[in-house]
């Protein structure tokens, strides 16, 4: 019997460290994520394309695209989650031929741009802020409009918090009310309500890996100081576990100057632009004209 027993014991405490390791395997690998090829650029689409380099204040190097414009106004495109600069190139079809210039780039941890932890939004916001400096030594005098994607709208609505960033537009799709709230939501978005249950405990053990509280994290007070002036477009999607319609809400609210929020009927997590891009596109033209961003 007492043999019996250590082999039971010895089986649940083996099961027991499988799984804490696959958790913390999880949590590893969110963080340092598998890195996605580029699979189209300005240039493929007949635009003016140049490369340009940047090292964010933390001294990762960060690499992208400009594709030139006539105009008056600069759009940088800061992309999502486990995606790289070309989630927001099909976008210069619609905004180039209008004058903007845009700006693509890989945030760090991602694309061709240096090594770094990626913390969703946190530390990306850093790489917002080198390259809003290089836009600005490069296109003094221009308009600058931030345009977000997830992380990427989280990155640009932490680094327009900062003393001193001028800002004269805001296009953000699906950003998230709070980093806890995103995690929590994470695994259901992506494998579904029993993978979120088996996987819960990386939500305990994501902030040690971190090395900070998900829930200090909070998108929707970062927007609360922004400047009354500057405009600001949201994007969500009615089926998004990640940005819920009451977070989504509750996101447009924060907003104390012109803000203009878009749900898009039964899309998830930053797939309305795909599943409605007529509607994408004329929100999108209407804001920058209204604005005269364009």
């Amino acid at each position: 019997m007492q043999i019996l027993i250590a082999v039971i014991l010895t089986v649940v405490a083996v099961a027991f460290l499988l799984y804490l390791g696959a958790q913390i395997a999880a949590v590893k690998f969110s963080l340092h994520p598998i890195r996605v090829h580029q699979f189209v650029s300005p240039g493929m689409m007949g635009f003016r394309q140049s490369s340009f380099e940047v090292k964010a204040s933390d001294g990762v190097e960060l690499r992208g695209w400009v594709a030139q414009g006539d105009g008056e106004t600069v759009v940088i495109c800061a992309h999502g989650y486990l995606v790289n600069r070309c989630e927001w190139v099909p976008v210069a079809q619609t905004l180039v031929p209008e004058g903007a210039t845009m700006v693509f780039f890989d945030h760090r941890g991602h694309g061709r741009s240096g090594a770094a932890k990626v913390t969703l939004g946190r530390d990306e916001r850093l790489d917002i802020l080198a390259v809003r400096e290089w836009v600005g030594r490069e296109f003094p005098n221009k308009k600058v409009v931030l345009m977000g994607s997830s992380m990427g709208g989280v990155a640009c609505a932490l680094a327009a918090e900062e003393p001193g960033f001028e800002l004269d537009g805001m296009i953000l799709d699906a950003p998230f009310r709070s980093m806890k709230e995103a995690s929590d939501a994470w695994w259901l978005f992506l494998a579904g309500e029993m993978a979120a249950k088996w996987m819960r405990p990386t939500g305990w053990i994501g902030p040690w890996f971190l090395g900070f509280r998900p829930e200090d994290v909070r998108v929707d007070h970062a927007l609360a100081q922004l400047d009354k002036r500057i405009p600001v477009l949201l994007f969500f999607g009615s089926e998004d576990p990640i940005v819920p319609p009451s977070s989504a809400k509750l996101l447009e609210e924060s907003v104390t100057g012109p803000v203009r929020a878009v749900m898009f009927d039964g899309s998830t997590h930053g797939a309305g632009r795909l599943h409605h891009p007529e509607v994408f596109r004329t929100e999108l033209l209407g804001f920058m004209r209204e604005h005269e961003l364009l």
